[in-house]
């Protein structure tokens, strides 16, 4: 879903933290330096602060006044009841698909799904998260109920850097695409209830595996950051946006996986 391009300097950086945010650019817990942020990006503080506070709101960053400002961090109990809801939020879509899903959606869908075979994706613009997330696309828009979509997608954004960790470990993402294929046929079967069952049950898998590679990390998965300043050089990415500014092409958009 393409997104409207920010109209204000406030939103423009607001959407920029965000992508960086949700694609762990900006890790969870590193903490955020507004003086820096309005000299990168060549205005003063007012509308950087306007897109922290944004973010704030949004529950990107949490603001601990005369201490800093932190890419919020996820508690382990806070992730594992976010992973429940989305759990059956993606069941409810599911079974909503399997009834409402159109001809032209069952190609695609098809389609969507044989691109994103692991080995046929890494050769693809993108790799499995492209390939997973346009799977994912056709199936939320055969829902036909763009309001779940939108909660679905703001857990989703909120989870995925903790998920990208996840999928560089071997198998997870043929084991994720064979998950996909049962959620396929129960949709394309129009068998609403195993169409349910077979993405709740995808979601909470993927939790459950998750869970398991995260406590191999007692101290979280991404203790080791510190601040805009000292993780500059290792991960120059994370703190550039010189183009921010620049032609509309440029802003980029996220691709939460599954």
């Amino acid at each position: 879903m393409q997104k409207p391009y920010p109209a204000t300097a406030a939103d423009r950086i607001r959407q920029t933290l965000e992508d960086q945010i949700v694609n762990a650019e900006l890790p969870p817990g590193l903490a955020l330096d507004e003086a820096l942020l309005a000299q990168r990006c060549g205005v003063s503080r007012t509308p950087v602060r306007d897109a922290l506070l944004q973010l704030s709101a949004q529950g990107f960053v949490h603001i601990k006044p005369r201490v800093g400002i932190f890419v919020a961090a996820l508690e382990p109990g806070e992730l594992a009841n976010m992973f429940e809801t989305l759990a059956y939020l993606e069941g409810l879509c599911a079974g909503l698909a399997s009834q409402r899903i159109t001809k032209a959606a069952r190609r695609d869908l098809l389609a969507a799904h044989r691109d994103a075979e692991p080995d046929r994706a890494s050769a693809r613009p993108g790799g499995y998260a492209a390939a997973n997330l346009a799977f994912h696309d056709v199936l939320y828009r055969a829902s036909g109920n763009d309001y779940l979509v939108q909660q679905i997608m703001a857990i989703r954004k909120r989870t995925h850097p903790y998920r990208l960790r996840h999928f560089d470990q071997p198998g997870r993402l043929a084991c994720s695409w064979r998950e996909h294929s049962s959620v396929l046929d129960a949709v394309l079967d129009g068998d609403e209830r195993a169409a349910s069952q077979a993405a709740t049950r995808h979601i909470v898998e993927g939790g459950q595996q998750f869970r398991e590679f995260a406590e191999r990390f007692p101290q979280g998965l991404y203790a080791s950051v510190g601040s805009m300043r000292s993780s500059e050089q290792a991960a120059p990415a994370a703190t550039t946006l010189a183009w921010l500014y620049g032609p509309r092409t440029a802003v980029r958009h996220t691709n939460p996986v599954n």
